[in-house]
């Protein structure tokens, strides 16, 4: 086989692989994630979410050891604010 071929096919099966993954069926990984995490905090707890929380965080810094710089937590601080604002006007929900 020439190296051209060997490109030509290691290529197809990357964009294969690409088309794939574009693909998939997001609402249903996103209801297979809530389901998984819900069961899990459910189970294990408040503490595991903070758990997980910490383990991100430290993902993170090692990835950036300068993260979170002071525009990120100023975003993010706006963030929050933003989200409490929302959440102080809506309708309060009723669960049976």
């Amino acid at each position: 086989m020439s190296i051209e071929r060997g490109w030509s096919r290691i290529s197809s099966v990357i964009i294969r692989g690409i088309h794939e993954f574009v693909s998939r069926d997001w609402r249903a990984v996103r209801r297979s994630k809530d389901a998984y995490w819900g069961a899990r905090i459910a189970s294990l707890g408040p503490l595991e979410a903070f758990r997980v929380g910490e383990l991100l965080r430290q993902q993170a810094l090692s990835s950036v050891a300068s993260w979170p710089d002071d525009a990120s937590r100023a975003d993010d601080l706006s963030a929050h604010v933003r989200l409490a604002e929302r959440l102080r006007h809506a309708d309060p929900v009723r669960r049976a």
